[in-house]
């Protein structure tokens, strides 16, 4: 926690720097590249150690200090006696209704430090204002309610592992989080489980050999990771395997032959097309042929011999598009596009089809039927924005947990697209 007189962080002082020309949160979030709940984050942070209770009383804090620079007017040649000077607050309070004045011109000026062209777009850019999430279920609607998770979040990995479902990391109000918290679905309750070391948004798991592996993601500073951390249950601890090439978060993940295939994603500067594998049995990663086009917040599945990825996000919208990898050949085709733009969505394969779960303004969720390359609507539970939760298949039930919808949420939702199963007996000879 942040305590008053301690320094603020680069970032913060990025953010400070921003408030002071009179940008709100939207507008610092989609300069810096981060999200709006980060930006709160932040200043909440900034209050603390400087001790403001305002926007307004840390700008004049921060022009005092030196922090922000104010355009000085050119001085006559000849100037009459000057009056005495202001008092320092009369001063403070003229500077700051200055800057308010000068907010356009400086924030033209202004840009991060790492840089010289700030990353913009690279991830979607959440609404600040909340509401109510609206959950409709029908009668005969083959989506169901279950216990909600204990912490609102979206951006977390949602994994299966030995009958229970593991919510890894994420952000909520309180900022991006490691929080790990395991649902039982034949209990129908939640319960705390080994917090991840490294706390990530933007995230997504596989399972390989009973280990959940959760690569990249993006830190509180909204910088892109390349940590490798993988779950143990067995073990209850959580370890380190070998990092990622590079640095990313907002990446698409699917689990083939044993295999994490990542794809896309952001290193927090650019936004990617490549693909990345990781072997646990060798314990070393891998390039492949890079997706057709570089996207974030994408959705990846395997089914049969090949990798879907779809939708995502670049250059600031969201898209429809579908693309197939080929694992053993290493190569790419183009699929059909989706009815509609999803970016923050999830993928999974289930009875020779894919679902595509959430990821935006919503009026349905949707199916590929590979044979015929086509999309069609399927029901959703969720009206309206949905973006982000953690996507998963259990038992042939399809879970979506958290993300975002007029606020983060803490929904479990279950989806049986096939009810009906086939039990063959056995006899005992």
């Amino acid at each position: 926690m942040a305590e008053y007189g301690e320094p603020l962080s680069e970032r913060e002082r990025e953010v400070l720097q921003l408030v002071a020309t009179g940008a709100t949160n939207r507008e610092i979030a989609y300069r810096l590249g981060i999200s709006t709940n980060t930006v709160k984050v932040h200043l909440r942070n900034i209050f603390t150690k400087l001790g403001a209770e305002s926007r307004t009383e840390a700008t004049m804090i921060a022009v005092q200090r030196g922090w922000v620079d104010v355009p000085s007017a050119a001085t006559p040649a000849e100037a009459p006696p000057s009056p005495p000077p202001l008092p320092w607050f009369r001063r403070l309070t003229l500077i700051a209704a200055l800057l308010v004045a000068l907010g356009g011109t400086l924030l033209s000026w202004f840009s991060p430090t790492v840089s010289p062209e700030p990353p913009t777009n690279l991830l979607p850019v959440q609404p600040e204002e909340e509401g109510q999430v609206g959950v409709v279920i029908g009668e005969d609607s083959h989506w169901s309610e279950r216990a909600q998770m204990p912490t609102r979040r979206a951006g977390l990995a949602l994994v299966a592992l030995k009958e229970r479902l593991y919510a890894i990391g994420g952000e909520g109000p309180e900022g991006i989080t490691g929080a790990v918290e395991v649902y039982n679905p034949i209990d129908d309750t939640w319960s705390r489980g080994p917090e991840k070391p490294t706390p990530v948004t933007y995230v997504t798991g596989g399972v390989i050999d009973g280990k959940a592996y959760v690569p990249g993601g993006c830190t509180e500073g909204g910088a892109a990771t390349d940590v490798l951390e993988v779950f143990d249950p067995a073990a209850g601890q959580w370890e380190q395997a070998e990092p990622l090439p590079a640095p990313r978060c907002g990446y698409a993940l699917a689990v083939y032959e044993d295999r994490l295939y990542l794809f896309g994603g952001t290193d927090g500067q650019t936004v990617s097309a490549g693909t990345f594998v990781f072997d646990p049995q060798e314990g070393r990663w891998e390039t492949r042929a890079p997706m057709p086009a570089p996207r974030t917040v994408a959705a990846a599945a395997p089914l049969e011999d090949r990798i879907y990825v779809v939708g995502g996000y670049f250059n600031g919208r969201e898209l429809d598009t579908c693309a197939v990898y080929y694992p053993a050949e290493d190569r790419w085709e183009v699929c059909a596009s989706m009815m509609v733009r999803r970016g923050g969505l999830g993928l999974v394969a289930l009875g020779g089809r894919l679902y595509a779960i959430g990821g935006g303004q919503l009026d349905f969720n949707e199916r590929y039927d590979p044979r015929e390359d086509q999309w069609t609507s399927v029901e959703t539970p969720v009206v309206g924005v949905w973006q982000s939760p953690g996507v998963t298949l259990a038992d042939m039930v399809i879970y979506a947990v958290g993300g975002w919808s007029q606020g983060f949420v803490s929904l479990n939702l279950a989806y049986e697209p096939l009810p009906f199963r086939i039990f063959i007996p056995t006899t005992e000879s």
